[in-house]
């Protein structure tokens, strides 16, 4: 993200593409068996794809929702994968961008100042009452997921990708703090990026599937 359009933020949350639904066409070969898909809450899920592959580039992010694949409703890995593996040749993908997410734009007039909030690998554990982030509008514990409230695990930092596998803290303050005194953050509810997690450890060749800038 360039400077200009971090200056053209108004500050607290970012209305972005967040929850919006988009098609992406693929021929067959880019496609099949190069995504991680995730049976979550009755609905799939995008957990990671094969960063090998450059037709899938700048495409995706954790955390996008696969509605469907050549027209038809998908809602368990079986399903998607048996389409893929049908279609003659290209493959369209109808996604909606990570609707569990939520973004917050942040501002310190100097580069000494504090944030404001406390991370734990990548989790966000607490906000200072009247700090930065909470002048942002962010709260610890608000995600919620399968209808429960949960905290927040972050998993873009400036529009560039946060592993979940991240576990350093200081990976991500580096992040944060590359921006200088603005910083886009995206949070989803950190028990759902945990089942994300979980299941992309279980791919036999996960390092090749895991989003990171």
């Amino acid at each position: 993200m360039d400077d200009k359009e971090m200056k053209d933020m108004s500050y607290g949350v970012k209305k972005t593409d967040i929850g919006s639904t988009l098609s992406i066409y693929l021929q067959k070969r880019h496609a099949l068996n190069n995504f991680h898909l995730v049976e979550v809450t009755s609905s799939l899920w995008l957990a990671g794809w094969n960063q090998k592959e450059p037709a899938l580039m700048n495409k995706f992010h954790v955390g996008d929702q696969l509605l469907s694949v050549n027209g038809q409703p998908v809602t368990t890995v079986a399903e998607a994968h048996t389409i893929m593996e049908m279609t003659p040749s290209g493959v369209e993908l109808l996604l909606k961008r990570m609707p569990l997410a939520a973004e917050y734009k942040m501002h310190r007039e100097k580069e000494a100042e504090d944030w404001g909030m406390q991370i734990r690998q990548n989790r966000l554990v607490d906000v200072i009452h009247g700090g930065i982030a909470w002048t942002a509008g962010l709260q610890p514990f608000s995600a919620e997921f399968a209808e429960k409230a949960c905290s927040w695990a972050i998993t873009q930092v400036n529009k560039c990708p946060v592993s979940v596998l991240c576990r350093s803290t200081d990976v991500i303050w580096s992040k944060i703090n590359s921006g200088k005194t603005d910083a886009l953050i995206t949070l989803q509810p950190s028990e759902f990026v945990n089942i994300l997690s979980n299941s992309l450890l279980e791919h036999p060749h996960y390092e090749d599937f895991v989003a990171r800038s």
